[in-house]
């Protein structure tokens, strides 16, 4: 699994961010905003559906038509929302995404 990337930045400059350090992905009108475990943001642009495309799948999940979440940073999981390290509000969790995130876990 390949766990580094390389982010665009301001001033054409490209970052090396490690998978595990991004919470999630949401959409922003035609860009990505991604939230990283220090608490800053990056837009991106970029859609989701780009984003999905070249994320590694054992450790990213979409889980509504508007987020992508890292895996390794789910702390609970509702009926309709997750919630992840480090933020106060819910990420939504569509049914039309259920199957599939539940299918990275071992749900007794």
């Amino acid at each position: 699994m390949k766990n580094r990337m390389l982010m665009p930045t301001k001033g054409g400059i490209q970052k090396m961010i490690k998978s595990n350090e991004i919470i999630y992905i949401k959409v922003h009108l035609t860009n990505s905003i991604i939230k990283f475990s220090d608490g800053h943001s990056l837009v991106i642009p970029l859609s989701l559906r780009q984003f999905e495309a070249r994320l590694p799948p054992e450790l990213f999940c979409r889980t509504h038509r508007n987020y992508i979440v890292c895996l390794d940073h789910v702390i609970s999981v509702a009926e309709n929302h997750i919630t992840l390290t480090g933020e106060k509000e819910g990420i939504p969790l569509s049914e039309n995404y259920k199957k599939e995130f539940y299918s990275h876990f071992i749900v007794f």
